[in-house]
């Protein structure tokens, strides 16, 4: 069983096999169930994704359980004042990925003051306002509010 050119597998076509839509969707689900903890995979791909989300405090702490796998656990962030967690919104996909420039990024990050929107850039994962001071567009990957 191997991928198409989409990244997709043949068995199920809307099935994605992105390590880093994996992990966010992981998070989502351990936060909206609100879990102390959830295991999931974590590659050298995702790694950056898990230490941006720690400096954002969406993510608690995370740390490696088995050396031979890249199997993961990690605790996200809950507030004692705030009932309800972060909402994350994913647009990590394969087929429809939102490509954004420094001028609309610029023109959320006027309007949208409170989120932070990660992206995917040519230097790697970033959030809003590190690429628009480095001068960069990128791929949507996450809006957290």
């Amino acid at each position: 069983m191997g991928l198409d050119s989409t990244g997709s597998s043949p068995v199920f076509p809307i099935m994605i096999t992105n390590k880093r839509s994996y992990f966010l969707n992981q998070l989502k689900l351990g936060s909206t169930n609100r879990k102390f903890f959830f295991d999931a995979e974590i590659t050298t791909d995702v790694k950056p994704l898990a230490n941006l989300l720690q400096d954002l405090n969406v993510i608690r702490r995370f740390y490696k359980l088995n050396r031979e796998k890249n199997i993961y656990r990690v605790y996200p962030t809950y507030s004692k004042f705030r009932y309800s967690s972060r909402t994350i919104t994913t647009y990590a996909r394969v087929r429809g990925r939102i490509r954004l420039t420094v001028h609309s990024l610029r023109l959320l990050d006027i309007n949208a003051v409170h989120s932070h929107f990660i992206i995917e850039t040519s230097r790697g994962v970033m959030t809003q306002k590190d690429a628009i001071r480095q001068n960069l567009g990128g791929l949507l990957l996450l809006i957290i509010d």
